[in-house]
């Protein structure tokens, strides 16, 4: 009978460590291992050594990693912004119930060449925020005439600065939104909306007609597609949402509107119920593909909002859910009259397979179960602050909040 062996220790280790310097001596085998990480992971490996650095910083790997992880891709938080004292503030990341034990806040730093995003407006001016997929877009006014417009990836800490063509200024500008997809391209667009020039445009009777200029990332270029559209402060153009290659914006009385980035041209999309005074909008954005918008019920008490989806053939929107959103004012506020809640972002179906509204409410940030109409406090968001302020100063409303997505994605 043959009797095997154990190998030594001894043996076992230098066998491990010499197929480690073999792997770590194939760049191209370690490159297809580190591909397969998770970002937060890969990140951390930057700190072996300076040739994975080199090798995960490079744009053609960080590329190939956004494409492979694209599909897989769900947003990880949520990014505050407040606006305090005259001041743009980035304040927090809150963790989002779907793939994440960590429920903490913690504050994000932004490049220190970039640090007049926190002056006060009086020297310098912070506009038109948006983002998309990880990406966000935002303006600085650096002079009476200069402005700069930043795409810049949080999870990186990298940005890009551009200029608006010279016969642009934020005067003109209604609204920049972010196109970005990485299944789809390595490549954004940033879509300006601008007032469009003409003799009627001092006319307070006639509507406000808007054109669409957009920039490629992968040409640097600037067009002015010369396509427009009608709107007299009806459409939230600043939250407007990209999927499935369209930019969406939701209004208050007009049928909603898309816009095809890649063909340039207008699409027909359906739109919820008007009611008599106008569509209350609470919510309007996309989870696992999908495009919600929360309004106030049309014909119910002002406490319920219905919770609505859009169809994938555009064929229209179907309810999903009635909630009261009295009822969890009061719950949290532990008394009959409440308080003000604002939704900042809709999960649907959590590792848990929970539908959960993230929601703000005083300084504070809940997550609450549609279905079990339970909630659970996440955190306290005013405890962070270096100087404490009231509560009522940490107001978010889904305008100020931006879902994160760890990505390497390219600037």
């Amino acid at each position: 009978m043959a009797i095997l062996k154990a190998a030594s220790p001894v043996a076992g280790d230098l066998t491990a460590s010499a197929g480690g310097e073999v792997i770590a001596d194939k760049e191209d085998v370690l490159s297809e291992i580190l591909l397969r990480l998770p970002t937060k992971n890969l990140l951390q490996c930057c700190c072996v050594s300076k040739h994975w650095h080199s090798l995960i910083s490079a744009p053609h790997f960080r590329r190939r990693h956004c494409r492979r992880h694209a599909s897989t891709s769900a947003a990880t938080g949520l990014l505050l912004f407040r606006t305090f004292s005259f001041k743009h503030l980035m304040d927090h990341l809150v963790y989002l119930p779907n793939n994440s034990n960590d429920k903490k806040c913690y504050s994000r730093t932004i490049p220190s060449s970039i640090r007049r995003f926190h002056y006060p407006l009086a020297f310098s001016g912070f506009h038109h925020l948006h983002s998309c997929n990880g990406l966000l877009c935002f303006g600085l006014l650096l002079a009476p005439c200069e402005c700069n417009l930043y795409v810049y990836n949080p999870c990186t800490c990298s940005y890009a600065s551009l200029s608006l063509p010279k016969k642009f200024s934020l005067s003109t500008i209604k609204a920049i939104n972010l196109a970005f997809d990485p299944s789809r391209s390595d490549f954004y667009r940033i879509i300006c909306i601008y007032a469009y020039n003409s003799e009627n445009d001092n006319d307070p009777s006639e509507d406000y007609v808007y054109h669409i200029l957009i920039y490629a990332s992968e040409s640097g270029t600037w067009k002015d597609t010369g396509k427009g559209f009608n709107d007299k402060y009806d459409y939230l153009l600043k939250r407007g949402v990209f999927l499935q290659g369209c930019l969406h914006w939701v209004g208050e009385n007009k049928p909603f509107l898309a816009f095809d980035v890649e063909n340039e041209r207008f699409r027909t999309m359906p739109s919820t119920s008007v009611p008599e005074n106008g569509r209350k909008i609470c919510y309007f954005g996309d989870w696992g593909g999908r495009l919600h918008v929360i309004q106030e019920c049309d014909g119910g008490a002002a406490s319920l909002v219905d919770v609505m989806e859009l169809q994938i053939d555009y064929s229209g929107w179907s309810l999903k859910y009635r909630i009261d959103i009295g009822y969890l004012g009061r719950a949290i506020g532990g008394n009959a009259d409440g308080i003000k809640v604002d939704v900042l972002c809709l999960v649907e179906a959590n590792r848990e397979g929970k539908t959960m509204l993230i929601v703000s409410a005083q300084g504070r940030i809940y997550y609450y179960d549609i279905v079990g109409r339970t909630f659970e406090e996440v955190c306290n968001v005013s405890n962070f602050a270096s100087v404490k302020q009231d509560p009522l100063e940490y107001k978010y409303k889904w305008g100020q909040a931006f879902q994160h997505f760890e990505t390497l994605a390219c600037v």
